[in-house]
């Protein structure tokens, strides 16, 4: 982290000689229980999560990027802040070591400063064995988790029957009660659709639509349709092209998978995954409870910040 000259909430000032307006050199952001971030560091965590949206194809605008940023930012100090009160660190041979190794394996590390690296390392070691001794210590996955983990890939992974009728034009909420009474009485979802649904194949076809494996229909759709039970009728859906209703007829389910019965291989994947799916929840209520009881101060980024 950089020098930090007094914890205090005001910013640094400089000035030009062109210009009586001040320039902001840096200042404090964030205090977690006495550990900080100045201005700059929050800046630039900003925008390395620009960085990886944009990356990734996706987008956040810039209210979601800072609330993103300040609840990360919080949560590594308040690990700071544990880790010291636990006295936990590392020693500097094993933080040279890793250094060397990532140099080795990166060599554009080789232009980055010791002290920023060490530094970064150091509290990368406290993070890892604070959890280590606070919270995956006491997580806990037994068969209930690792087979309900199964089950659920296993329904990611199946394949559906997808049957519709769609509505459009007038009176749409009145043929969808009809069809919902229709359809409690045990009238057959074909013959429904043969005879209300204005898709002009429905008469043809049932409102048959095909087998779908997940990435194959609409969004919207496919949302609703791998959420339904066999059998059952979706709510009514809107999209684009009128009002759905759904009925999954049918599912194929992959074969490979037997969730009562995996050979150690598929066990030892899938206690890794529910393992590490319920340390995540562990290490976020960890740090809720940390919140609770830390002292927090974050200032906003003042008038005249110049990244």
């Amino acid at each position: 982290m950089k020098k930090l000259f007094g914890l205090f909430s005001c910013c640094m000032l400089g000035f030009s000689s062109l210009s009586a307006a001040p320039l902001i050199v840096d200042g404090i952001y964030l205090i977690v229980n006495q550990q900080v971030f100045t201005f700059s560091e929050a800046e630039e965590a900003r925008n390395a999560l620009r960085q990886q949206v944009l990356q990734e194809g996706q987008t956040l605008d810039e209210a979601e990027i800072s609330k993103r940023v300040e609840q990360r930012l919080i949560a590594e100090l308040l690990l700071r802040s544990r880790a010291k009160t636990l006295k936990i660190d590392a020693s500097a041979d094993e933080v040279q070591e890793r250094i060397g190794l990532l140099r080795e394996q990166n060599p554009q590390l080789r232009t980055v400063n010791d002290k920023i690296l060490q530094d970064q390392i150091a509290d990368d070691f406290r993070r890892q064995r604070l959890l280590a001794r606070e919270v995956d210590t006491k997580v806990r996955v037994g068969e209930e988790e690792i087979t309900k983990l199964c089950k659920l890939q296993t329904v990611e992974l199946r394949q559906i029957e997808l049957a519709q009728i769609l509505l459009r034009g007038e009176e749409i909420p009145e043929r969808i009660k009809i069809i919902q009474e229709q359809f409690k009485k045990g009238m057959a979802f074909e013959e429904m659709a043969k005879a209300l649904s204005d898709d002009p194949a429905a008469e043809r076809n049932g409102g048959r639509l095909g087998q779908f494996r997940k990435g194959e229909l609409l969004p919207a759709i496919e949302k609703v349709a791998f959420q339904l039970e066999v059998g059952r009728l979706s709510d009514p859906l809107e999209t684009e092209f009128g009002t759905h209703l759904l009925m999954v007829q049918s599912e194929v389910l992959p074969d490979a998978l037997k969730c009562n019965a995996l050979n150690e291989s598929q066990r030892k994947q899938f206690e890794e995954q529910a393992f590490q799916q319920v340390r995540q929840q562990a290490v976020e209520d960890y740090i809720a409870e940390l919140r609770e009881k830390a002292q927090i101060t974050v200032n906003p980024f003042p008038k005249g910040w110049n990244g």
